[in-house]
């Protein structure tokens, strides 16, 4: 789409990393706490640009976002999962849907 996150028109960065007033947007505590000051909060925030994401990184966001599966670690997962009462991933390819272990770890329950 872009090289970098500053040309994205609907990229929160014009606010966290250079300061641009958005009214929809709130600063999330996460960011609040790159810094005690808008400067060194800004400065922090384009530091992690800085650095290109891995290609595995990028391929983990391109599957989830092109399949609508959630991104982030399990535990994140289960979450959203008791929330919405829906799988945030895809099932593990394999096993015997039919076996006692397989039923027993609540698998069947997900399809």
């Amino acid at each position: 789409m872009v090289n970098h996150p500053a040309e994205y028109p609907w990229s929160s960065y014009q606010m966290n990393g250079l300061g641009r007033a958005i009214e929809l947007i709130t600063p999330h505590a996460t960011y609040q706490a790159l810094g005690i000051s808008d400067k060194t909060r800004q400065e922090a925030y384009r530091a992690l640009f800085e650095q290109p994401l891995p290609d595995c990184t990028v391929k983990e966001i391109r599957e989830a976002t092109s399949k609508a599966w959630v991104l982030g670690d399990e535990h994140f997962k289960q979450q959203i999962e008791r929330q919405t009462g829906r799988r945030a991933a895809p099932l593990r390819r394999g096993g015997d849907r039919r076996s006692k272990r397989y039923k027993a770890a609540g698998l069947d329950q997900l399809l």
